[in-house]
């Protein structure tokens, strides 16, 4: 994984979407739009929200643009290629170097993790468990909220298969996260080929 973003980087620059294999900034804010509409509260409310995978930093820019400015935002990832961009994109922000699954972090009020469980992690045939481990990890992380998109199963078909990306089951995420989150609701429809689940406490 930490190859495969640090080539992304290498051949487009530390402002493109296609770093962070997004096809466009349209399809990018699409999926920000639907996990921060289901998650913050409002735009008046101060909260804490934590960028999981945050690569370049643009959900900072989205969240800025669209007037979340009572957001107190702060990203971590673990490509340190990313991060120095994403400090020189956004100088006002907070970013961090790290693997949240094995980091000691703080909570936050929200988790959001945006295209950052895409990519397979090492091995295909433990890419479920490791996808589990961080969902776990966000929803104990958060105190108001945690949402995460995946690529969907249902839409392979579509695409031509590259061997680095996951489509997942999403009635399979779903049953996990209704385990320990009950009220886990599925969302899906505003882009083809993903679906978003978003988990309150």
């Amino acid at each position: 994984m930490l190859d495969f973003y640090r080539s992304l980087i290498r051949r487009h620059g530390g402002q493109s979407v296609l770093s962070v294999s997004y096809n466009d900034r349209s399809t990018q804010y699409t999926r920000f739009d639907t996990l921060v509409k289901y998650t913050v509260p409002n735009k008046t409310e101060k909260i804490t929200l934590l960028d999981l995978g945050c690569g370049l930093g643009d959900l900072y820019d989205y969240l800025q643009t669209n007037g979340y400015q009572n957001v107190n935002y702060t990203g971590l990832d673990i490509v340190p290629e990313m991060l120095s961009a994403a400090q020189q994109n956004y100088p006002a922000a907070k970013f961090k170097n790290g693997n949240f699954v094995t980091a000691e972090l703080e909570n936050y009020d929200i988790i959001l993790a945006s295209g950052s469980l895409n990519i397979i992690f090492d091995r295909p045939d433990n890419q479920m468990q490791r996808i589990q481990n961080v969902i776990e990890k966000m929803y104990a992380s958060s105190r108001l909220a945690c949402a995460f998109n995946l690529l969907d199963q249902d839409a392979m078909y579509l695409y031509e298969q590259d061997p680095r990306f996951y489509y997942a089951d999403k009635r399979y995420f779903l049953q996990l996260c209704r385990s320990f989150c009950p009220q886990a609701l599925l969302v899906d429809g505003y882009l083809i080929n993903d679906f978003s689940l978003i988990l309150k406490h």
